[in-house]
């Protein structure tokens, strides 16, 4: 085994990963499974012409299984993704790779803050930090912090919190993107992500106006093609905040804008943000006017995987307020 096995695997592993960024993890998960299954595996027990070669082959294989749980994890088939986790921690330490290592212990804090584990979301973000400490390029340095963030907010530790969005943002600003890891280009990690989860970390902990200058930031500069699940759902979360303060119909216009960009992608988190829509929607009662009515039902379309209807009229930017 060489350096063209590694690099098919790496191809594919390019492949996979926009098609994940654009359609959702329910799109193509088994594909990525059978490829690890089929061919992946069978390279790990190959001969290797150097060293080299083996950690590098090791380190992509890790990816691509990182990859395959995270897709899960996107799926809402979250033991299965905690099961590909450890496997990708196991190839990582195999290949040596410590920051790619914490890449996965980090993407393990962000599962363990959507299921509201905000203890354990703590522990894996500094587990991450720690275990790449010394190795980590500043990029990754910055998305292993930002998590800590979350972990803090989620355990409504503000000060904390505040300090690890400051020491993230830190730590982003000395990026070189040419320099960076490929598992950092690939999740496109800039100043556009770092928004969105620092927006989440300061809507958890009920700074309701920061996080919306933070979710509005991302939205800006996010291309909402390629990065179409996290587009979606960062409109969702921006429609939330500003439902919290009281502006429906900004909301339901955002809300709209995230009903619009979730066709054809398939997703457990973009699901469980249109069932938050009839949540928040269903608290107003006999109250809720007729234009929030119009989303109600096409959330609930969206729902019953029925194509949502259309929103009369859409508009082609979002409201601030």
């Amino acid at each position: 085994m060489g350096r063209s096995e590694i690099d098919v695997v790496r191809d594919m592993l390019a492949v996979f990963s926009r098609a994940d960024e654009r359609f959702g993890g329910g799109h193509a998960r088994l594909a990525v499974v059978q490829y690890l299954t089929s061919d992946v595996s069978g390279y790990l027990q190959g001969r290797f012409a150097t060293d080299d070669d083996r950690r590098a082959m090791f380190s992509v294989a890790a990816e691509m299984t990182y990859l395959a749980g995270w897709k899960a994890f996107d799926s809402s088939l979250h033991g299965l993704a905690q099961r590909y986790y450890v496997q990708a921690l196991r190839l990582a330490n195999e290949a040596d790779d410590r920051p790619l290592a914490g890449f996965t212990l980090r993407a393990m804090a962000h599962q363990a803050v959507d299921l509201g584990h905000g203890h354990e979301a703590l522990r894996l973000a500094d587990a991450s930090l720690e275990w790449s400490r010394g190795r980590a390029t500043p990029a990754a340095t910055a998305l292993f912090t930002i998590l800590t963030a979350r972990g803090y907010a989620a355990t409504n530790d503000k000060s904390r919190a505040s300090a690890a969005i400051n020491a993230a943002e830190s730590h982003l600003a000395k990026a070189l993107p040419d320099d960076e890891p490929t598992w950092i280009q690939t999740s496109g990690f800039t100043e556009t992500s770092l928004a969105s989860q620092a927006g989440q970390a300061l809507r958890d902990l009920g700074d309701l106006p920061a996080a919306e200058a933070q979710l509005h930031q991302s939205i800006a500069t996010r291309n909402p093609e390629a990065y179409r699940r996290i587009h979606t759902l960062t409109l969702g979360n921006l429609a939330d905040v500003q439902c919290k303060q009281g502006r429906l119909r900004e909301a339901t216009e955002n809300w709209n804008h995230a009903l619009d960009a979730m066709v054809g992608v398939r997703s457990g988190r973009a699901s469980s943000a249109v069932k938050n829509i009839r949540t928040q929607l269903s608290s107003f009662g006999t109250r809720l006017p007729a234009f929030a009515k119009q989303l109600d039902t096409r959330a609930t379309a969206f729902l019953r995987h029925d194509p949502p209807p259309a929103h009369p009229p859409p508009s082609t930017t979002v409201l601030t307020g």
